[in-house]
């Protein structure tokens, strides 16, 4: 969430900002305010591409008649881009930058990293290019973080009346720019037009082509409407199972959505068949019509991710709102997808042993298509936005144990959903006993009850 407000002015306080060395060799300092807006948006536009340029992209080898014979990954920056400097490296190669608010320069990074993961998702769902670089001529502006408390506060909004206030920016010169007769820090004071309250943010976009700032405000808690305690279980035939005893389960594509989708997969395997007999493995990057397959296959996926995150963020919500203590067990994801490893037959020379990897694949997208570790992290981040507590506990044995007597055994599970002690006689769904093992695991870890 966002509040984007006017900037009416802004104001210097302090020593002189020192600018660089110009090309006589002497320093350049300022107190213009216009001036320094400018040069801090430079500075962080110039960090920006500096880690862009590092990005890898293909790049298309041609032969004497200027057809393709090859693909090369290759830096956006070319060949001879170096490798990546630190901010400190940085400022002492260009000492232009020597300046510069290290909450500013920091934002550079994070935002290039967000901006590049989304490009190339619209890429792969929609087409179009790599993203590029940011040119001063489309805008000028930049990010700083929220950083309160101290000396070196910045991005610090103070109001100033009912409708107005300052955001501070305090930067400090290094000790070999500092102008003589003068101290080393200066402020430059954002004055900003406001209509309403300014909730708490973590950081600050300013736009000076359009003379705006957004604030990057944190998230707004959840009303809760319940404080219950609630166990979960996370699995394949239902998404979840709570201890409660209701199941809620992901929406998984239709039978005609997965049929198009392995239609389109073979159509897009016999046309790079065709096309690498034609003209070489690198020929099916250069056909139109793989290209028209890929994207309609990415069209359709991207419609099922889509469906299956809006049941994530609109589950978790009811969670959090519904219970102030949620508990789940900690599965390693990665480790239990790990495809084994195929064992040579001892009889037969080159060939394998069959070791259940065909039904492991199975069992793998299953996993991975339920999107359990999403699931866990958008819930702890929403329970931690409204004052909830969600606890992880250990997964062994969740589904073994009897939630009756505690009794441990393998064959108290019948079936996949049966679960029946062979001490005690208990019977349950065995999802909804695993559920109950877990909250009761973490009413015990936390004190808050007895297992």
């Amino acid at each position: 969430m966002s509040q984007k407000v006017r900037i009416d002015g802004v104001k210097h306080a302090g020593a002189s900002v020192f600018l660089g060395v110009d090309h006589c060799g002497n320093p350049c300092w300022t107190r213009n305010p216009e001036r320094i807006m400018v040069w801090l948006c430079d500075g962080w536009r110039t960090r920006f591409n500096q880690r862009r340029e590092q990005r890898q992209h293909n790049v298309p080898i041609k032969d004497e008649n200027g057809e393709i014979v090859d693909w090369i990954k290759e830096p956006l920056g070319g060949p001879d881009v170096s490798e990546l400097l630190s901010d400190r490296e940085a400022r002492l190669q260009c000492s232009w930058m020597a300046a510069v608010p290290s909450s500013i320069l920091a934002t550079s990074n994070r935002l290039e990293d967000t901006e590049w993961s989304a490009g190339l998702k619209r890429k792969k769902t929609a087409g179009g290019r790599v993203p590029g670089f940011k040119s001063r001529h489309r805008g000028l502006g930049f990010v700083s973080w929220y950083h309160p408390g101290g000396d070196s506060y910045n991005a610090l909004f103070q109001r100033t009346g009912r409708k107005s206030g300052v955001v501070v920016i305090t930067g400090m010169n290094p000790k070999r720019w500092v102008k003589p007769g003068e101290k080393s820090h200066w402020r430059i004071i954002i004055h900003v037009r406001v209509s309403q309250p300014i909730r708490p943010y973590t950081s600050i976009h300013v736009d000076w082509t359009h003379r705006t700032l957004v604030f990057v405000n944190m998230p707004l808690p959840l009303p809760r409407t319940g404080n219950s305690e609630v166990g979960i279980d996370r699995g394949c035939v239902h998404t979840l199972a709570s201890s409660d005893g209701t199941f809620m389960d992901m929406p998984k594509p239709s039978k005609v959505e997965l049929k198009r989708l392995k239609y389109l997969q073979r159509k897009m395997a016999r046309q790079d068949r065709v096309n690498e007999a034609r003209g070489g493995r690198t020929a099916k990057f250069a056909s139109k019509r793989r290209q028209r397959t890929l994207d309609e296959f990415n069209v359709l996926q991207g419609r099922i991710v889509r469906r299956r995150n809006d049941w994530i963020e609109k589950t978790t919500t009811r969670l959090a709102r519904e219970n102030g203590f949620v508990a789940m067990e900690d599965l390693d994801v990665q480790a239990m997808t790990r495809r084994p490893k195929p064992k040579p037959d001892p009889a037969k020379p080159g060939q394998y042993l069959h070791n259940g990897a065909r039904a492991k694949a199975g069992l793998n997208r299953s996993i991975l298509s339920n999107n359990w570790s999403r699931l866990m992290k958008r819930l702890d981040d929403k329970m931690d936005a409204n004052g909830g507590n969600l606890v992880i506990v250990p997964a062994a044995y969740t589904s073994q144990t009897c939630h009756q007597c505690g009794h441990i055994a393998k064959e108290n599970r019948d079936s996949q959903a049966a679960f029946k002690c062979v001490k005690c006689g208990y019977e349950a769904n065995a999802d909804v006993n695993a559920a109950m093992n877990i909250l009761g695991r973490a009413l015990a870890k936390t004190g808050g009850g007895t297992a």
